[in-house]
């Protein structure tokens, strides 16, 4: 993506970044005009890299004491030691390096695309971003100069812990944010983006007609977005506050991340949770895929079966009394009773 933008929170310093003054600290309000609004739209889908990024700062902004089935447990278990360099990059709480924010729906073109990020941005952002005390390592100097095998270094870096700690959960993941996606829709239809905003976070407010993400304390800073609107991403692993990805350049794409409902706590391929140790892997998949209703075919393509499996699942969690399925014409929807919602909810 472009220069000049930056993921933020409000733990992070106040910077000026590309003309546009970006607040880590409390009271952010983003303006949005009349054209801002009128394409301002929900993400369809998680995106790769931008969860991997967002899960390492979980991962170091959470304490080590994490339930033996949670997803920070079982991804510190698989950090590999080839992704040591993202720790000089990724603190906590942002910001990060704005050239990580890659919304690809396939990972490795978002890995092209942060490989191949011009050098001036490589440096900017770096300087921009460094946390550390004194002068940053070697290596990541040799970043910001652009230099070969320090990219490949990065490259390596991201798409190892991604293939170790992300792409095992991201059948989970996808599920978590699409089951999100599908509770906010019926908001928007029937109440408006004002609703929908409200609904994504309570440290979010549409007021005056502006975007405000607010805190107790701390004076508030203005931003405005650059005619395209707001794109609308919730994350399956970020638990923390929600983050505006703001950029100067008008071709840029500005976005808005919350963390979904329901955070990703499943274990990965062959290894039991909680849930996935009662029900199974794959119908506990189906059960958090029906946080919203769904056709047995919309069930198929969230946990990835065939429609006969999935209709099997349904049948198997609704003789369980965790879903009930009632018929519309030709097909049918599938959703969950108050045990079956009670039982995720209690996870």
């Amino acid at each position: 993506m472009g220069e000049g933008k930056a993921i933020y929170s409000e733990l992070a310093e106040t910077r000026q970044n590309g003309g546009v003054a970006v607040s880590q600290r409390p009271g952010t309000r983003v303006r949005l005009t009349p054209d801002d609004l009128a394409r301002t739209r929900l993400s369809q889908a998680p995106a790769p890299l931008v969860e991997s990024v967002l899960g390492l700062a979980r991962l170091r902004r959470e304490p080590p004491s994490e339930p033996s089935g949670s997803w920070v447990r079982k991804a510190r278990q698989a950090f590999p030691a080839s992704a040591r360099p993202l720790l000089d990059l990724v603190p906590g709480s942002p910001p990060w390096p704005a050239f990580f924010d890659q919304l690809a729906a396939d990972p490795e073109e978002g890995l092209e695309m942060v490989q191949a990020t011009p050098r001036h941005v490589l440096s900017a952002d770096l300087a921009a971003s460094w946390h550390g005390v004194g002068r940053p390592p070697l290596w990541v100097r040799n970043l910001a100069d652009g230099e070969p095998e320090a990219r490949q270094t990065l490259r390596r870096a991201l798409h190892d812990f991604y293939r170790a700690c992300v792409a095992p959960y991201w059948s989970p993941i996808s599920a978590t944010v699409r089951s999100d996606l599908s509770e906010r829709i019926p908001v928007l239809a029937t109440r408006g983006l004002a609703a929908l905003f409200d609904s994504l976070s309570e440290d979010l407010a549409w007021r005056d007609h502006s975007l405000e993400r607010y805190w107790r304390t701390g004076r508030t800073y203005d931003l405005s977005l650059n005619g395209q609107g707001l794109q609308i991403l919730p994350s399956a692993l970020w638990t923390g506050p929600p983050l505006f990805s703001i950029h100067p350049e008008e071709s840029a794409v500005d976005v808005l991340i919350y963390p979904a409902r329901s955070a990703v706590t499943a274990s990965g391929p062959g290894e039991a949770g909680d849930l996935a140790g009662l029900l199974g892997r794959t119908r506990a998949a189906a059960l958090q895929a029906l946080r919203a209703p769904r056709s047995t075919l919309e069930l198929a393509a969230v946990i990835g079966t065939s429609a006969s499996s999935s209709s099997e699942h349904a049948k198997a969690l609704r003789a369980a009394g965790l879903v009930q399925t009632t018929r519309h014409g030709r097909s049918v929807l599938h959703s969950l009773t108050p045990l079956g919602r009670s039982l995720l909810d209690g996870q």
